[in-house]
């Protein structure tokens, strides 16, 4: 019980803090649009290189990362946005210090995000965050409180009930446009994979959502449609849902 308190304080204090303060970036704000991306966990560790034999079992909702779009002033340059997905915050100059966040953060992450040879959290910083002048504590703690607004949603209670079953992206678009009331069905971008079996099965769940709203998440006008040529979904057949 004394752990179950603690770790709800935590929860909570970590909350209070970072809705406190929308994410404001210090440099190179002039973008329009974030990429939220949460992971199924299950398929995403099943595919591709899988994930540490250490991975937590307990979420099948995972946090991957949040991803500002392209800078005007690289739109300006002429950077095509495919060079920008691939290369991020190696546009501008770097900072070898990785802030690690504070240990209640740090141990909350690890329960959610993938845990990958090379550690995710760190080139999520490197390649998304410092660039940008966003505190570390700051920008973690707001994308793993909004991944708990998904998980508390009716789109999350529906793709948490899905373990196990075969679903398309239609059904799953439908569920997304139903509970968070938007017509803007085009946010919704989902990545699907081939695991060990070669079954398709889900990998990621993305959402495309307004930089100027994104405290508003996730109310509907936080979403907007992905823009043309920027288009990822990779779930055009059916696709399993594992569980652990």
């Amino acid at each position: 019980m004394l752990k179950f308190l603690r770790c709800l304080i935590s929860v909570l204090l970590l909350a209070g803090a970072a809705q406190a303060k929308p994410l404001q970036p210090a440099r190179h704000g002039d973008f329009i649009h974030y990429t939220y991306a949460l992971t199924w966990q299950p398929g995403f560790c099943a595919t591709g290189d899988g994930c540490l034999p250490d991975q937590p079992k307990q979420q099948l909702i995972g946090l991957h990362g949040l991803w500002p779009s392209l800078p005007q002033s690289l739109i300006q340059q002429g950077v095509p946005v495919q060079q920008w997905w691939a290369k991020g915050c190696g546009f501008f100059p770097h900072t070898l210090a990785i802030p690690l966040p504070p240990p209640e953060l740090r141990e909350q992450l690890r329960e959610v995000m993938p845990q990958l040879k090379d550690d995710l959290y760190t080139h999520e910083y490197v390649k998304h965050v410092q660039c940008f002048g966003f505190g570390a504590s700051e920008f973690f703690g707001a994308a793993m409180n909004m991944r708990q607004a998904v998980v508390d949603s009716g789109f999350g209670a529906y793709l948490l009930a899905q373990a196990g079953q075969t679903r398309s992206r239609e059904e799953l678009a439908a569920e997304f446009s139903k509970a968070f009331g938007t017509n803007q069905v085009r946010s919704l971008q989902l990545q699907c994979g081939k695991d060990g079996r070669q079954r398709n099965v889900l990998t990621q769940v993305w959402f495309t959502l307004r930089a100027d709203k994104l405290e508003d998440f996730p109310k509907a006008d936080a979403f907007v449609n992905t823009p043309d040529g920027e288009y990822e979904d990779s779930c055009g057949q059916p696709f399993l849902m594992p569980g652990w």
